[in-house]
């Protein structure tokens, strides 16, 4: 299982999307700018609009992304580190395109190259069972109420709480979907401008037994990620970082911390430009 991946899912759902928004330019959304929400619940549908729209902005660009992984002793100690780095190409589904280029500084071979590049298309066409969440599902399964104001590297921004809703019930018959929602709660921050969620964290509110198999005990799960705006105004992810503290198979004890970070963005040629950054 990969814990990165699930420990984003959040973030990820609310920005993906089963059809690309229209993207238009920026003086159009300037006169199309919506009213100033009223409550928690309009605020998060302006920002899942907008997640969608940022979305597929993004298809095409590639980026570097550094991740530290730290494997733990009992008493949080470092027992273990390697740090990885990956090439990515963002596409509009939200799933993006990995391929590993370095591990610890060293240059992977070709054929580590196209083993992780398999690895991750075996991972998607094996996509029955693993944990995914839609908008709507964000929606009707969370209660969000609004939380106060903070900053986000120097932009003021509108904090929504969200909790597992009482009463309910999600039907989308995944199991671990289902053991997620009723176990998470955590806080978005929506960018005031530009309603963009530029920092989520959650954490899991007691542990979950059965999760991500019949074996598996999750005793605790801590996740906070950021986006960050690009000069030429679109929003990409930027820092995570993570926390797994599980047992698989009833004696195999995983104790991870990953911190990871984005960096070397070149988007793709459009049209007027002359040339690739």
């Amino acid at each position: 299982m990969d814990m990165v991946k699930l420990m984003t899912v959040l973030f990820l759902s609310l920005a993906s999307s089963t059809a690309l928004c229209h993207i238009s330019d920026a003086a159009s959304r300037v006169n199309d700018m919506p009213e100033e929400p009223e409550n928690a619940l309009e605020l998060l549908e302006l920002s899942i609009d907008e997640m969608k729209r940022q979305d597929s902005l993004l298809a095409g660009y590639r980026y570097l992304k550094t991740v530290l992984i730290e494997q733990l002793n009992k008493d949080l100690s470092v027992k273990k580190t390697e740090t990885r780095l990956f090439e990515v190409t963002s596409v509009p589904d939200g799933i993006d395109i990995e391929v590993l280029v370095a591990i610890d500084g060293n240059p992977v071979s070709e054929k580590e190259r196209q083993k992780s590049k398999s690895k991750q298309e075996q991972e998607e066409k094996e996509k029955e069972g693993e944990l995914e969440l839609t908008s709507e599902e964000l929606i009707t399964l969370f209660e969000w109420t609004t939380g106060g104001h903070e900053s986000v590297n120097g932009r003021p921004s509108t904090i929504l709480n969200f909790r597992p809703k009482p009463g309910a019930t999600y039907e989308g018959g995944n199991p671990k979907t289902e053991k997620f929602v009723e176990n998470v709660h955590g806080r978005a921050w929506v960018d005031d401008a530009e309603y963009v969620i530029s920092r989520i964290e959650f954490e899991s509110m007691r542990p979950i037994k059965s999760f991500g198999g019949v074996l598996w005990t999750l005793h605790s799960l801590r996740a906070r990620e950021e986006r960050r705006k690009l000069p030429e105004g679109v929003w990409i992810d930027s820092v995570g970082e993570y926390f797994i503290d599980a047992t698989a198979l009833v004696f195999k004890k995983i104790r991870t911390r990953s911190t990871m970070h984005t960096h070397d963005y070149k988007r793709p040629l459009r049209t007027g430009d002359t040339a690739l950054f």
